[in-house]
């Protein structure tokens, strides 16, 4: 793994293994932003469909000045490839069409200085993949 300019690497606290220890505490919505964004290869209906997720929905606060990345370790024999959780999807709007079994999904909220508890209900441009 890459070092985070301005953190060290910090020991684990379960389920979490990669933690960092951060200069200095912050605590806003845009706590997380120096956090690199993670992204995810998807099959699409016109090719592979990048889901980007920033710092608020890749890393939770343990302690004061600890950070850890907020994927829980499947073990040595997983018996999923890859699980999306909930702390991933917090301020994604998806949408689920099962009679297509299609799926679509937003941009994070958040880097639209929103969230789903302030969004408004409306339908907005999403990336489709296919399940």
């Amino acid at each position: 793994m890459s070092e985070v300019p301005g953190m060290a690497e910090f020991p684990g606290f379960t389920p979490f293994k990669t933690c960092f220890e951060e200069g200095g505490s912050r605590r806003n919505v845009e706590e997380f932003m120096n956090v690199p964004v993670i992204e995810i290869g998807l099959p699409g209906r016109a090719g592979e469909v990048k889901w980007r997720f920033h710092g608020a929905n890749t890393v939770v606060r343990v302690l004061e000045t600890v950070i850890c990345l907020a994927f829980a370790d499947g073990g040595k024999k997983p018996t999923e490839p890859m699980v999306i959780g909930t702390h991933q999807l917090q301020d994604y709007m998806i949408e689920l069409d099962l009679s297509t079994k299609r799926m679509a999904f937003s941009d994070s909220l958040l880097s639209h200085k929103t969230s789903c508890s302030a969004w408004p209900s409306r339908r907005q441009n999403h990336s489709h993949m296919m399940l």
